[in-house]
């Protein structure tokens, strides 16, 4: 499995996060949702190559906290820079815990799937 479709996505969420407001289309759903949805996402582009391929006993709680972190570091230095440099955007609390409420379900949904053999 390939770590490919996770830096597209990764870079997906960049463009999204630094293109000004209005560049973007107005959607009749949640600002949050989307920031749950995109990392989410994220999360499992991220889990499925490294957890996919390791066998070990251990290797959950280590894979876990790999996409966790990435994840939240990723959604905050956004969410940071946004505040800081990009004009007409702000950095907001609500979105990095919608980030990081979307790589925990992912997370969980994912480990799900591995134990049922699905993934």
């Amino acid at each position: 499995m390939s770590f490919i479709p996770t830096i597209v996505w990764c870079f997906i969420i960049l463009l999204g996060s630094f293109i000004s407001t209005s560049g973007i289309p107005y959607l009749a759903v949640s600002d949050k949702l989307i920031h749950f949805l995109f990392y989410a996402i994220f999360a499992v582009l991220l889990y499925m190559p490294i957890r996919i391929s390791t066998k070990r006993a251990n290797s959950f709680v280590l894979t876990c906290v790999i996409v966790f972190s990435t994840g939240f570091f990723l959604g905050s230095i956004i969410e940071l820079v946004q505040h800081l440099v990009i004009d007409g955007r702000f950095g907001e609390y609500l979105d990095l815990l919608a980030n990081t409420l979307g790589i925990v379900t992912a997370l969980l949904i994912c480990e799900i799937l591995k134990r049922k053999s699905v993934l």
